[in-house]
C-alpha cells in the first residue's frame, strides 16, 4: 500500500483560522468533487449524494445568512462569539461545501428493496461520511485547510430558498475552506490502538 494515502488521512485536521487566497483554481476544487461524486461508493448504488459548491461572494453570503439567523436567536452576547468564530474560521475562507442526501433517491430505493427499508437512512449517512471525509482529506492534499460544521437544520430552509435547492434535498454539512494560517495543535490520541481493536488468526 502506498503511504502517500495513509498520509494524507494522517495529515487530515481541523482549520479554524483560514484566509481567501486560492491555492489552485475553482475549477479543480469542481472537477475533484466530479470524480469523487462518480467513484464513491453508495449502497445498491443509490448515488444519493448531493453537492452544492460556494465560492467567494456566495460562499460568503452563505455565512451571513447564517450570522443572520443566529443574531435573531442568540443573546448579544452570545451572537458577538459565534459571529466572531464565523468571521474568522468560516466565512474568512475562500469557499463552502454544503453535504446534502437527496431523498426522493432515497425513497425510490426503500421502494425497489422494501426487505431493506429500515436501513436505506443509516446507509445514506455512511454514504455522506465517506464523501465528507474523501473531500476534507483531497483539499488537505491540495494544501487547503477546511472543517466540518453542522448549522443545519438552522439554516436549511433559507439556504434551500436563497439558492433555489430541493426541499426533497436534506443538509447534512457543511465544510468551509481555503488557506489556513495557522498549525494545528498536536493530535490528542485519548487511547491506545491496542484498546480499540481485536486481532484473530494473525500469522506469527
Amino acid at each position: 500500500m502506498g503511504h502517500s494515502f495513509i498520509d494524507a488521512i494522517a495529515k487530515r485536521r481541523s482549520y479554524y483560522h483560514l484566509s481567501d487566497s486560492k491555492i489552485v483554481d475553482d475549477s479543480t476544487i469542481i472537477a475533484l468533487v466530479d470524480k469523487l461524486l462518480l467513484t464513491m461508493p453508495t449502497p445498491f448504488n443509490v448515488q444519493s449524494t448531493r453537492i452544492v459548491l460556494l465560492f467567494d461572494e456566495q460562499h460568503r453570503e452563505f455565512w451571513h445568512l447564517l450570522m443572520g439567523i443566529l443574531r435573531n436567536m442568540l443573546s448579544p452576547e452570545r451572537f458577538e462569539q459565534s459571529s466572531r468564530k464565523i468571521e474568522s474560521a468560516f466565512m474568512s475562507g475562500c469557499g463552502t461545501i454544503l453535504f446534502y442526501e437527496d431523498g426522493e433517491a432515497l425513497d425510490n430505493m426503500r421502494r425497489k428493496f422494501p426487505l431493506y427499508a429500515k436501513n436505506v437512512d443509516t446507509w445514506s449517512e455512511h454514504s455522506s461520511a465517506m464523501f465528507q471525509f474523501a473531500i476534507w482529506t483531497a483539499l488537505e492534499d491540495i494544501g487547503y485547510g477546511a472543517s466540518l460544521q453542522h448549522y443545519n437544520p438552522l439554516v436549511d430552509n433559507a439556504v434551500a430558498e436563497r439558492w433555489l435547492i430541493s426541499h426533497k434535498w436534506r443538509l447534512i454539512a457543511q465544510m468551509p475552506f481555503g488557506t489556513p494560517l495557522d498549525i494545528p495543535t498536536e493530535r490528542l490520541q485519548r487511547s491506545s490502538p491496542l484498546k480499540r481493536r481485536i486481532v484473530f488468526g494473525e500469522e506469527p
